[in-house]
């Protein structure tokens, strides 16, 4: 019984004797400590922001600081739970390193007043104010590299989604910006730019400036500019031979003979390599020599980089005589079943043109007026007239199309 009194007694101071080492190296002992590398916090920004000031520069993102007090609250505390607060509040113009002193922020869980600030390094952060400048600025492109000679580029009426840029930032690096420059290389470029672009702050004479504080409105800009291909073209015509007139005999012109236009691979691939600018029945047309003038007319796509609107075809026949003859003989054909035709007319006259040593033994005999009552219908109406001539005469031919009046009516009526 006495032996667990004495045990129990032993236990107790060694109890007190322990709790007392421990107050004593941990509660009641005070100590110091350097915190490095406690970043340091701006206050009060908006407030310099509207005196039109900016911080363009500070000494110094960190501090060092020594501090003492209880060794259980120093525990309790490292460098990313402080922070050295500086209160930009305090400046009301610009200037150049101007000094500011900062007060320690500390964590919530330890009170400030428990510990004594001892040696700061920094004692003071410096900074750099200068007036806050906004400026709208030109975006200028800047074509770079070799043009392909097959295709044209359309830098004239490039288009940018903003032709301003919108900077602010120290006034000091703002005034020293004059444009804002957009490099486009055209080295193999052959397909039409629609993209974005980021661009470059320049001065005057075009040199970079240093824009690592300047902030913009946009940090890109879209450009659209078209590139075409570029493609000579035959202009030719589509010829009717006839009226005596065939390839051997007739000789036509086209002036200008080309035109250089641009379009896309697709539009251009199927318009191929010649344009059409006119169709002509030479049979139409009664004069050895006949000039007429045409407006060049272009598939939607393609643009005509020649700047010829209008063409001028002449028409020569060499070789050929013509003669009149009046024809009272008519051949009705193709009349629909149950009707009957009576042309009206006693005589037609016709102009026959062919080679002279055809034309001249040519005689109204030779001659037929073939009418076509194809589709004909009860009434009386104008029907066209081929002039067909003997076999004897293979290249004559009528000059102009002809046309009776005829009435149609049901057979026996």
């Amino acid at each position: 019984m006495k032996r667990n009194k004495l045990y129990s007694m032993l236990l107790s101071l060694v109890v007190a004797f322990g709790l007392w080492l421990y107050v004593k190296n941990n509660v009641s002992i005070e100590d110091n400590n350097t915190f490095y590398n406690i970043p340091v916090v701006m206050e009060s920004e908006s407030v310099l922001g509207e005196r039109n000031l900016m911080v363009t520069s500070i000494s110094t993102n960190s501090v060092s600081l020594n501090l003492s007090g209880a060794r259980s609250d120093l525990s309790k505390l490292d460098s990313s739970k402080l922070a050295a607060k500086v209160d930009l509040s305090q400046i009301t113009e610009p200037g150049e390193h101007i000094a500011l002193s900062y007060t320690i922020s500390y964590p919530s869980d330890v009170s400030p007043s428990a510990f004594t600030v001892g040696n700061k390094n920094p004692g003071a952060i410096f900074v750099d104010v200068d007036y806050r400048r906004v400026s709208e600025i030109p975006v200028l492109i800047k074509w770079t590299g070799n043009r392909s000679e097959d295709y044209i580029y359309d830098t004239e009426n490039a288009v940018l989604d903003n032709n301003t840029v919108t900077i602010s930032g120290p006034a000091s690096v703002v005034d020293t910006i004059d444009h804002a420059r957009v490099e486009i290389d055209l080295t193999e470029q052959v397909e039409s730019i629609s993209q974005n672009y980021r661009y470059t702050l320049c001065d005057a004479d075009g040199n970079p400036v240093d824009a690592e504080q300047i902030t913009t409105n946009v940090e890109e800009v879209r450009l659209e500019m078209q590139i075409q291909k570029i493609r000579e073209l035959q202009l030719v015509a589509d010829v009717v031979y006839g009226g005596g007139a065939n390839e051997h005999n007739t000789t036509i012109d086209i002036s200008p003979k080309t035109i250089r236009v641009s379009g896309g691979e697709a539009v251009l691939n199927e318009l191929g390599d010649t344009l059409t600018v006119c169709s002509i029945n030479l049979a139409d047309l009664d004069k050895n020599v006949n000039e007429q003038k045409y407006t060049l007319t272009l598939p939607e796509g393609v643009t005509n980089q020649t700047g010829v609107n209008e063409v001028t075809v002449s028409i020569k026949f060499t070789g050929l005589k013509t003669r009149e003859f009046t024809i009272d003989r008519f051949e009705p054909i193709n009349v629909p079943e149950g009707l009957s035709v009576e042309i009206i007319n006693a005589n037609l006259s016709v102009k026959l043109r062919g080679p002279e040593t055809e034309i001249t033994g040519l005689k109204e005999e030779n001659i037929r007026a073939v009418v076509d009552f194809t589709n004909a219908e009860v009434g009386t109406a104008t029907y066209k007239v081929k002039i067909v001539c003997d076999d004897r005469f293979p290249n004559v031919g009528a000059v102009k199309t002809s046309s009776v009046s005829a009435t149609v009516q049901a057979a026996g009526g």
